[in-house]
């Protein structure tokens, strides 16, 4: 899913978001709309497309590059965004700590309405199957 070139925190945004298709809830679109998820940290920045309603390309994205109508941001350390990947942090918990900020209020409302659920349901399945990269993992 993600570019030849694209840094380590993408590659893991990409395989995380692809757990989405063995979950229950597999047929169901995070959104009925086209969106970008976008992760900022102060190292890079990437869009990860949500056509369909399903995970799609991770793409690199430059500093200047204003967000789509679509795009919900994202910005923390990358070691933030790593936590909430290996399930060891939600997007609430981040967000209540101020280590993850959504900079719009479309992004926190959205955010928390599409990509907040999809993220808690990656997390649950990968927890259920003994994910050795989840901290409470059967094994």
């Amino acid at each position: 899913m993600a570019d030849p070139g694209m840094s380590n925190l993408g590659d893991r945004a990409a395989e995380f978001f692809s757990t989405l298709d063995f979950t229950p809830a597999a047929a169901v679109p995070i959104a009925p709309y086209p969106l970008e998820l976008r992760i900022t940290t102060p190292e890079e920045r990437f869009d990860i497309a949500f056509r369909d309603g399903r995970p799609g390309e991770v793409t690199e994205v430059s500093r200047d590059a204003g967000p789509g109508h679509w795009t919900l941001e994202l910005r923390a350390d990358q070691r933030v965004f790593e936590g909430i990947f290996a399930g060891a942090l939600t997007m609430g918990e981040a967000m209540y700590a101020g280590l993850l900020v959504a900079p719009e209020e479309k992004s926190k409302h959205n955010l928390s309405c599409a990509i907040g659920p999809a993220i808690r349901l990656v997390q649950e399945a990968r927890r259920r199957a003994g994910d050795p990269r989840e901290p409470n993992a059967k094994g």
